[in-house]
């Protein structure tokens, strides 16, 4: 028994010499069961979505569906609501020793479970969805969980903030195949004062959760592989720019003033909202030309690939609408593939407008669209960039991205993710804004 205790004893001092080498270890274990993890997420999203309710039993299911999937969130795990990122974002700036227990429920184990089942029905019912944020929640979860388990059976005391902020950056570049975005939304999103003292773990971790995703997926691109897209004039960029940065503002200003002015219906009417906007959502996809329910990547690629149609035109309202009822309805759901496909559609139309060519529009309003929603300019190009790999589009996509950011900021829009996350002060005792 003695020798034991001083085996385990030698033990514990070898793994504190060694401590970078042990916690390095840790995050890449860490990182490859969160790569795992989220394209296991992202084949069930993409069978639920192929086995979606269809036909004139929708219009009964899909009310119903989304009551009992906004249920799940408020009786088990409020804080699966939503994207998932302002719970990351939230995390990730306060998480501390004296804070960790009240801010267990943004990345506890229910809280994934719940996000997972809720997102799934509520995309099952027809909501206009993506998984990429979702994806960033569900792998900050997976990732926090794992170093605690490490924390707990060896004597490291890990930092926790940097676990969150490597899980939900691992999340981005499994969720897109896109590593190099995930250290960018590192950097805009999750932290801003922090990086520099934990960029060895974040970028560790987003490399080797990328590997874990492209081994089992392959070289797997999210639009596909496309043909190269001829170039664009100047006139061309500015204007989609502009257009993306002003639809752009205007729908994050949407989501956050819906939220806000719906939270009193919620509490008063909570199964009768949910049921409305289900309905809602159906009236608005039966009214348009094109399918706006799901995360929309279908019509994306289809105006990448330079093909553009009638149902273009209509596009952009008709998905902001639907994008914004599932929204406002409670449900656990992204608005990042909503967002690509709006912006795309934009920028097809702008293009379609100037007889300019619609694939290379279409890309630069992706950013232009993304950005001045989420006001995060050099995630929005790099991740429509690493997406397509066009090298000659990328000072296009990356003007059309900064003229979208800074068209919304010139109209006052409110940083997206970060307002979102304010929701969550509570959990800490102090008030959320109104």
């Amino acid at each position: 028994m003695r020798k034991t205790a001083e085996s385990l004893k030698s033990l514990s001092r070898v793994i504190l010499e060694h401590r970078y080498g042990f916690l390095l270890l840790a995050f890449i274990a860490a990182a490859g069961l969160t790569g795992a993890a989220c394209v296991w997420f992202m084949w069930g999203f993409e069978w639920v979505f192929d086995h979606r309710i269809s036909g004139p039993w929708r219009w009964l299911a899909t009310p119903a569906l989304f009551v009992l999937s906004v249920e799940l969130i408020r009786r088990f795990a409020p804080s699966a609501a939503g994207t998932g990122i302002p719970q990351a974002a939230y995390a990730a700036r306060h998480l501390a020793p004296e804070t960790e227990e009240r801010l267990a429920p943004l990345t506890s184990m229910t809280t994934l479970v719940v996000k997972v089942i809720a997102l799934y029905l509520g995309l099952w019912a027809g909501a206009s969805t993506g998984r990429e944020g979702p994806t960033v929640h569900v792998a900050a979860c997976i990732f926090l969980g794992v170093i605690l388990l490490v924390r707990r059976f060896t004597p490291f005391k890990v930092e926790l903030r940097s676990a969150v902020i490597a899980g939900g950056a691992a999340g981005i570049a499994a969720a897109f195949n896109t590593p190099l975005a995930g250290v960018t939304f590192a950097i805009e999103e999750l932290t801003a004062e922090s990086f520099g003292s934990i960029k060895d773990y974040v970028i560790i971790s987003i490399i080797f959760a990328a590997i874990t995703a492209k081994s089992l997926t392959g070289e797997y691109g999210y639009f596909g592989r496309l043909s190269e897209p001829p170039p664009l004039l100047l006139p061309a960029i500015l204007l989609i720019g502009a257009a993306g940065g002003v639809l752009g503002a205007f729908f994050s200003t949407s989501i956050l003033g819906g939220q806000r002015a719906l939270a009193g219906a919620h509490r008063r009417f909570r199964y009768a909202v949910p049921a409305l906007f289900g309905l809602g959502l159906l009236v608005v996809a039966w009214a348009s030309p094109a399918d706006v329910l799901g995360p929309g990547n279908e019509a994306a690629q289809t105006l990448v690939r330079g093909e553009f149609g009638a149902w273009a035109w209509q596009f952009p309202a008709a998905k902001m609408a639907a994008t914004l009822l599932t929204y406002w309805a409670g449900l656990a759901g992204g608005i990042f593939a909503p967002c690509l496909s709006i912006g795309a559609a934009i920028g097809a139309d702008v293009g379609r407008l100037l007889g300019a060519p619609v694939a290379s529009c279409a890309l630069v309003g992706m950013a232009a669209f993304l950005a001045g929603t989420i006001q995060a300019p050099i995630t929005s190009f790099v991740i429509i960039f690493e997406m397509t790999g066009h090298h000659q589009m990328l000072l296009p996509i990356m003007l059309g991205a900064l003229v979208g950011f800074m068209m919304a900021r010139i109209l006052g829009a409110e940083h997206l993710y970060h307002t979102l996350s304010k929701n969550y002060a509570h959990l800490l005792g102090a008030e959320t804004p109104a």
